[in-house]
This record gives C-alpha cells, sequence and structure tokens, in this order.
C-alpha cells in the first residue's frame, strides 16, 4: 500500500508537471520534443527535453508534492552528465529548480524554460568572453555630443563586473539624480552584449514618459542592438531590450517564460519591490540590476534583500554601488542648492471661511484659499527680480491638484502679462499632449515655468532647471528627494551652477535640509512613514478619510494671506546650511577682502559719501551666486529690518553699531504705546506680551493662555479688556508693525 501511495503521489506530481511544461511551449506528445521514462544506466530520466534537432538539452527529475525536489540534485546530476544534457529541472509540481549546474547551483524559478529559451542559452555559453576583455570606454559620442566617462562610473561598471564574475545575480546601484543612471546601464547592457552574458533585456520602469526617455538613450549609445517600448494590448517579440513600465509587463507576465530575459534593469526599483509587483521581479530567472536614486538609508529592508545586500546581523543593507549626492557635489559633476524658506499665516494656521474651519492639511484638498497662491507667486516673482540675471530661470512648480496647477499658472501668467499668457503652462495629464508641453518647456524659451502634479517629480531630466518651487507638502523623505533631484544637474550652456528651492511649506524644515543627508536624524522614526506616505502620494487628490466635504474655492480678497516666517537657508557644496552666524562670518571675510581691494569699500571704509550709482554697484558686486549677499539676506542675518547695503558694509568695517534687537523692539513698541493713548491695564497686558516676543514667542493670540498673561486671566481677560475687534486690532498692530 506504501508503494501505491508513493506512485500515486509522484504521478500526481507528473500531471502538474506535465500542465506547467505545455504553459512554456512544450508539446509533450511530440516525442521530437519530449520524452519520458528515458532509460539510461544507473536508472530513468523523468522527462528528457530536446533540441530542435533533437538533442538532449535538458533533463526534468520530478519528485512528490511532499518531496524538496532540491534534494534531488545528486541524482540529476548523474543523469545529466551521462545523457549530455547542460541544464536539469527539479521540480515537485509546486516548487522549481532550474540548475545549469557547470556554471551555479540550482535556483528556484517561477516557470519552465521554452525550447527556445534553453538553446539560446546554450548557444550563449559558447560565445562568451571574460567581461574583463571588454575595455571600458574614456570617451564616447552621445546624442551629438563627445561624452568622456566619469571616474565613478567607470567605478560603477567595474563593481559590476567583480560582482558577476563572483556568480552574484542580483545587484543594487544607488546613484544620485543627475549622475547618469541610465547611461551607466546603457554601458553596462552594451558591454554585457558584447561578451555574450546577455541576448535579451527588459528595462523597467514606473512611467511611459520613463520608458521613452530611456528608449531615447539606448537608441543612440546602444544603436546595433534594437529596443522597443512596450505598450498595453499585443505583446511584440522584437527587440532584444524590451522597455515597460510595471504594470503593462505585469499584465503580459503570462506571455513571458522564467528564462524569456537574460538581464532584467529596474529603474528605482525601491517602489517595486514592496509592491504588488515584487512577484513580477520573481517571475524572471536573470540577472537582475537595480537602479536607484534614493539614499540607502531609505531604501526598505525588503530591497536589501531582493538584491542581496542585506546583512541580517547588523541589519543593515549595502547596495553592490554607491556614488550619493554628496560626492555628486564634492567632485563638481551636481550642483549644490540653496533654500528660500517661506511660511505664510494660512499656511501654518488654515482657514476660517463661511463658518467652516479648514486644518493647514486640507489645503488645495478640500479648500484652495486664492490669496494664498498669488501670495506664492508674487514672492517668487520679488525675490527673482531681486536676484537679478541675464535671464529667465526655467523653474518646475510642484503643485497638489490639477485645479491647484492650474490656478498657479494662472497667477505666474497675470504676473508676467508681456509674456501674453506663455510664461507659465500646466503639464499634467489633462495636457493635451504633456510629451510636447515637455518638449516646449525644454527646447523653446517659453513657457519659463513648468507647474506639474505628478508628472516633472521623478524621472524628468532637464539640466537647465534653476528653480524648483515647492507648494506641495511631502512627508514622504522620498518624494522630497525626488523632487529636490530636478534641479541637481549642472549646465554649463546656461551658466547654472547652483539651484535655488522656494519652499513655501515646510518641505526642507520638516526634513531638516541643512546638510547632505537631510533625512539621517530622522531616519528610523521616518521610515515606516516614509513608505506609508509615498504610496498615499500616487493618489493625487486624494483626502484624510474623516475629511467628507465639497470643494471650496475662497477667491481673490476674501481670505488675506501674509509671510510669517521668511528666510534663506544657503546650503554649502555639501549640502550643508549655512545658518545666519556663518552667514555673517561669510559677509565679513568678504568685505575685509574687498577694503583692501575694491575702491567702494575702501570709499566707504576711508567715511566718504558714495553715490546711489556706486551703491547699485555695490550691490551687484556683493549679491554673487555663492551666498547672494543682498539687503533682504542681509537683514534676516542680522535681524535688521530697515537695513541697507552701506550699513551692513559700516557695520563689518566697525563703522556702524546697529540696535539690538530688544533695543530696536522696545523703541518701536513704546512709541506705539504712546501714540495709541492706551489705558494703565492695557498697557500692563501689551508689554507682558513684548516680553514674550522677545523670549521667542510669535506673539498672536494664543499667548495670552501662556504665563505670564495666563496668571492674570488668560485671554478672556484680554478680551474684556480690549474687546474682541481691539484685541485682534492690537495683535495685528504689533505683529505687523511694531514686533519686525
Amino acid at each position: 500500500m506504501a508503494s501505491q501511495n508513493k506512485a500515486s503521489s509522484e504521478a500526481d506530481a507528473r500531471i502538474v508537471v506535465d500542465r506547467l511544461l505545455r504553459e512554456a511551449g512544450w508539446d509533450i506528445e511530440d516525442k521530437n520534443q519530449v520524452t519520458t521514462e528515458e532509460s539510461i544506466k544507473d536508472g530513468r530520466a523523468d522527462y528528457l527535453l530536446l533540441d530542435s534537432r533533437s538533442r538532449p538539452l535538458a533533463i526534468v527529475e520530478t519528485k512528490r508534492f511532499s518531496k524538496d525536489p532540491y534534494a534531488a540534485k545528486e541524482q540529476a546530476e548523474i543523469y545529466a552528465k551521462s545523457m549530455q544534457t547542460p541544464f536539469i529541472f527539479l521540480s515537485n509540481g509546486e516548487d522549481t529548480y532550474f540548475w545549469d549546474y557547470e556554471k551555479s547551483d540550482a535556483r528556484l524559478v517561477d516557470s519552465f524554460f521554452s525550447r527556445f529559451d534553453l538553446e539560446r542559452i546554450s548557444t550563449l555559453r559558447k560565445y562568451q568572453k571574460p567581461l574583463s576583455t571588454i575595455p571600458i570606454p574614456e570617451q564616447f559620442f552621445f546624442k551629438g555630443k563627445e561624452i568622456n566617462v566619469r571616474p565613478y562610473q567607470k567605478e560603477a561598471l567595474q563593481t559590476i563586473d567583480e560582482a558577476i564574475n563572483k556568480n552574484k545575480r542580483r545587484l543594487l546601484v544607488e546613484m544620485a539624480t543627475g549622475t547618469g543612471k541610465t547611461l551607466v546601464a546603457a554601458m553596462m547592457i552594451k558591454r554585457l552584449f558584447q561578451a555574450g552574458l546577455v541576448e535579451r533585456v527588459l528595462f523597467l520602469v514606473d512611467r511611459i514618459e520613463l520608458a521613452n526617455q530611456a528608449k531615447e538613450t539606448f537608441d543612440d549609445y546602444l544603436s546595433e542592438y534594437p529596443s522597443i517600448v512596450l505598450y498595453g494590448g499585443k505583446r511584440s517579440k522584437e527587440g532584444q531590450i524590451v522597455i515597460g513600465t510595471l504594470p503593462t509587463i505585469q499584465s503580459q507576465v503570462d506571455s513571458f517564460t522564467s528564462g524569456y530575459f537574460d538581464l532584467v534593469v529596474t529603474d528605482e526599483c525601491h517602489r517595486s519591490i514592496y509592491s504588488v509587483y515584487r512577484s513580477l521581479l520573481l517571475h524572471f530567472d536573470a540577472l537582475h540590476v537595480g537602479l536607484t536614486a534614493t539614499p540607502s538609508n531609505l531604501i526598505d529592508r525588503n530591497t536589501y534583500e531582493f538584491f542581496d545586500c542585506w546583512n541580517p546581523l547588523d541589519r543593515k543593507g549595502t547596495p553592490t554601488f554607491i556614488y550619493g549626492i554628496r560626492q555628486g557635489i564634492n567632485d563638481g559633476y551636481l550642483a549644490p542648492y540653496k533654500v528660500y524658506h517661506a511660511r505664510s499665516k494660512i499656511s501654518l494656521e488654515g482657514v476660517s471661511w463661511e463658518g467652516e474651519d479648514y486644518e493647514p492639511q486640507e489645503l488645495e484638498r478640500t479648500v484652495t484659499v486664492e490669496d494664498r497662491n498669488k501670495l506664492f507667486v508674487q514672492e517668487f516673482k520679488d525675490n527673482e527680480e531681486k536676484r537679478g540675471g541675464d535671464h529667465p530661470r526655467k523653474t518646475i512648480v510642484f503643485a497638489v491638484t490639477k485645479k491647484h496647477a492650474a490656478q498657479l499658472t494662472r497667477f505666474f501668467n497675470e504676473a508676467y502679462p508681456e509674456y501674453k499668457g506663455k510664461y507659465a503652462e500646466i503639464i499634467t495629464t489633462d495636457t493635451l499632449d504633456p510629451q510636447r508641453a515637455i518638449k516646449r518647456f525644454k527646447k523653446e524659451p517659453l513657457p519659463v515655468i513648468a507647474v506639474s502634479v505628478a508628472m516633472l517629480d521623478t524621472g524628468f531630466d532637464y539640466p537647465a532647471v534653476e528653480n524648483l518651487v515647492m507648494c506641495r507638502p511631502t512627508r514622504s523623505p522620498i518624494f522630497y528627494q525626488q523632487m529636490r533631484g530636478r534641479g541637481a544637474r549642472l549646465c554649463p550652456e546656461v551658466g547654472k551652477r547652483e539651484f535655488l528651492i522656494y519652499d513655501f511649506v515646510g518641505n526642507a524644515q520638516y526634513f531638516n535640509d541643512e546638510g547632505y543627508d537631510p533625512f539621517e536624524q530622522k531616519k528610523v522614526a521616518t521610515r515606516k512613514r516614509a513608505e506609508e506616505v509615498e504610496k498615499e502620494e500616487t493618489t493625487e487628490e486624494q483626502i484624510p478619510e474623516h475629511i467628507v466635504r465639497q470643494f471650496v474655492t475662497i477667491p481673490l480678497g476674501k481670505a488675506p494671506d501674509k509671510w510669517v516666517e521668511k528666510r534663506n537657508m544657503e546650503n554649502g557644496t555639501e549640502g550643508e546650511r549655512v545658518d545666519a552666524r556663518e552667514y555673517k562670518d561669510k559677509f565679513a571675510e568678504e568685505i575685509s577682502k574687498l577694503a583692501d581691494t575694491n575702491d567702494l569699500v575702501k570709499k566707504i571704509k576711508d567715511k566718504k559719501e558714495i553715490t546711489d550709482d556706486e551703491i547699485k554697484e555695490l550691490s551687484e558686486l556683493l549679491n554673487h551666486p555663492e551666498y547672494f549677499f543682498n539687503e533682504n539676506n542681509l537683514r534676516q542675518a542680522y535681524e535688521q529690518p530697515t537695513g541697507n547695503i552701506v550699513d551692513f558694509v559700516k557695520s563689518v568695517l566697525g563703522l556702524h553699531k546697529f540696535p539690538t534687537k530688544e533695543d530696536r523692539v522696545s523703541d518701536a513698541f513704546d512709541a506705539w504705546i504712546i501714540q495709541k493713548n492706551f489705558e494703565p491695564e492695557q498697557i500692563r497686558i501689551l508689554r507682558m506680551l513684548k516680553n514674550q516676543f522677545l523670549a521667542g514667542s510669535k506673539a498672536d493670540i494664543s499667548d495670552f493662555n501662556r504665563p505670564p498673561i495666563s496668571q492674570y486671566g488668560g485671554l478672556q481677560y484680554a478680551i474684556k479688556t480690549f474687546g474682541e475687534d481691539g484685541l485682534k486690532q492690537v495683535v495685528n498692530d504689533l505683529q505687523e508693525g511694531v514686533f519686525q
């Protein structure tokens, strides 16, 4: 009876294996393709798979469901060598292993290989060369230009060579945005083709726009190897390089055997590993190379485990190769950046409208405030005019929704009426021809500003972008890093040496973007949050679940907004913030140098008057791209809202002494008190409010519920003393005119 059960179990497994072979394209009734129970000296092979010339190609050793087929390796190898078959499959109908026993160990596969797959792999190995015999180029022509291969790109290729020579099947390459990941991938693919190690390649991307960009690169650099972009619908088998989005390949995965591709390259691979597409990658028994621009400390553990880069002892992942933003900036291949931080009252506090209170997180999701968005646009224009320059700077604006993008675009075009509505353009999935709009932005003088929702935040390659405007808040460090990366490339053609982030929604501040790695201090607390938020952010108009409201537009003039925080967060060559103290030190160094070399500074040093034209000339000299020494920045650094450029120069030279903040505020406060003729009890409350402001508070309504005012009855007592409207008025007067 036991023998019968065993036979029955193996027979059941054979039924499943028959089906799996058919699914891989084998005709098991055709004895020119498949024979069974093939006798040899030491036993019988369950299946023998034959090539198109009826020569042994692979044996299939089956075991009953309950037995791990890996255990049959020794027996199967004897059969294979006896029959001179290069390949072995081990299967129990549930788990199947493929074993190229002269090259590597047996490994789990998702399906049997087709006859064509096995013949192709067998032919490939006859013509393979060591990768070391394929030189890494020093230069090559790409898109009509001679390109020098950069040292880190050579190092990346050498590291990949070493890993492949060690028979590693999964590699993870981390390269910062702007360092040429796709081009490095193209160089890698070409060398693998030349070495005969691969013949068919799958290149996976997030979006069809990125697929088209990759094809442009491959058509140029890999012109002798045909490539296709796979769209939805019937699969085309043409092309040695197949480029496709994850959803498209997933929808057609059943038409690809596990052995169809020799190499699978996954761009921005950190996205696919912990999503539904993990099973897609597992389907292909290929050399897997993952590309990512995401810093290592933000990559999910599952990504490391998939690419065999996870160390379970120290619980850390180490990519096969790393070239980060710090290295890129230090080596002069990436642009350093500065952050212009400004937050408005409504951005921080939300807004009340027609009896409803809207929280800050509801802005542009449930309610839009036109005054707030116009404030953003005007601040951008004012600051750009102060910066000057010989050309309008190409700018990407990140909006929350398509409605938000349309509103911002309208305000930008109103701010630049001389361009007749062409200065800014919306680029979203609703755009009539998004690719044509993108091409216009890249190739033509207008538009200068592209306002986008989820189209230009990842994978968009345009080095001439000099400004990024963040009007879309995010708590995903990966998404923030990708948005920031849109400005990372240098562009000598427009004289771009750095870029500026206008952050109107507190993203840089949230991620403490004061150094190269803005997430290092927050990585443990942020990582899980990042994964969750990143998934949320794929839904453009998603609103928190507890909010079910009709979308509201508050028109211009109905909810005036104002700036309550504004400052430059200047980033040096390693991305670190230059704080106010360092900014003043750098300014002092500059003036000290100029005091001996520049006639205008010498004139000030000699206590001579200078003309308005000379002041303008001095301002232009100091406002250079390294630190932007201008009145606006210096006023913030020195906390002197009325200082002018000459005052600041004199201060460094010891010829002018600014009043302290306490002296300045106290003088303005006393003059205001006298002017307003307040009652003694009102003055007592206001002096307490002034002291709280000097101690660091914002001097708003919330201060009345903090000591010491709270000890005298708090907000209710203040309302009783001033009246509700009177209290609002004095707080507004203090914030706008006195506490500056």
